[in-house]
């Protein structure tokens, strides 16, 4: 499938996970936890169970998603917060399910994909908020992004020889995590962005660099079908 075509199909889908803590002087202090996908009219979405985890037990109270909304006359994109809650969670392979608290219909992706057909080299698209809390803060506003690349490793259990995680050729960001991995060839999301891989390296100041790889962990399709059961 087109590129354009799969962003133009599921950008209103994907949303912005977040914590907003109001402050003194009607203020909000915003901190962006990860991505996310609805998945269905209702507003049931998925995203990483440890982004979901990141959030303090007394800050789940103001955990919200962004929703794209509006495109206005010049052509910028209004997001629509709303009130979130758990519905179901997997750590073991880093996935949960989640609900938007709202009375209304909601732009959900094209379609789950069977991800134990994925192999090396085959061309895969994910869509995000890489970076997203960077980009606020340098005055660019939420920023949506998608990166393009292949299937670099497909790893799998020793057990049974079914699909445990792949790995992708191009480094995953923060606010990367629990965004949908499309096929290029079919539409459909095969997999969910979950883990980047680093180098930490010492500087000279005493702090320390966190260089990333050009490599991506992303979880296969089939643990979004198993939490859906």
């Amino acid at each position: 499938m087109n590129i354009q075509k799969i962003i133009e199909k599921n950008r209103n889908a994907v949303v912005l996970v977040d914590v907003m803590i109001p402050q003194e002087n009607n203020q909000n202090q915003m901190s962006i936890r990860g991505t996310g996908f609805i998945i269905s009219a209702d507003g049931r979405f998925i995203t990483n169970s440890h982004v979901y985890k990141t959030v303090a037990e007394n800050e789940l109270q103001y955990i919200g998603a962004s929703v794209p909304g509006k495109t206005d006359n010049k052509n910028l994109t209004h997001y629509d917060r709303y009130p979130i809650k758990l519905l179901k969670i997997d750590e073991e392979n880093d996935v949960a399910l989640m609900q938007i608290i709202a009375d209304r219909k909601f732009e959900s992706i094209e379609g789950v994909g069977d991800s134990e057909k994925l192999k090396e080299g085959d061309e895969i698209v994910y869509i995000g908020y890489p970076l997203a809390t960077e980009m606020l803060n340098m005055g660019f506003g939420i920023t949506m992004t998608t990166n393009k690349c292949i299937v670099s490793s497909v790893k799998r259990r020793g057990t049974d020889g079914s699909m445990h995680f792949f790995l992708v050729d191009t480094h995953t960001n923060n606010g990367s995590s629990g965004s949908p991995v499309f096929s290029v060839d079919s539409g459909k999301v095969i997999g969910v962005v979950s883990a980047k891989i680093s180098s930490r390296i010492p500087a000279k100041d005493g702090q320390i660099l966190d260089i990333p790889a050009n490599i991506g962990i992303c979880r296969p399709a089939k643990y979004i079908e198993n939490i859906l059961k």
